[in-house]
């Protein structure tokens, strides 16, 4: 499985988020994902990222968050 973190450019709190997760292990469990680059993804999101996703169950977590709550964010 692997999450999507939903992220802007020039996002302090985003390169916080990638911290966090590249500290807690997390760092090939996830991918990246723009909003910008989906009209979509910017209307739901632009207010609330970094938001991390986990397609195979529909969960999100949006910032801030802490690795305990990624760990749970995976094995639901």
């Amino acid at each position: 499985m692997t999450l999507k973190l939903y992220t802007r450019p020039d996002c302090g709190l985003c390169d916080k988020a990638q911290a966090l997760l590249a500290e807690g292990g997390f760092g090939s469990r996830y991918e990246l994902v723009d909003i910008e680059t989906d009209i979509e993804l910017l209307e739901r999101y632009a207010t609330q990222i970094p938001v991390l996703f986990n397609p195979d169950t529909g969960e999100k977590l949006t910032w801030p968050f802490t690795a305990s709550q990624v760990r749970d964010l995976v094995e639901d």
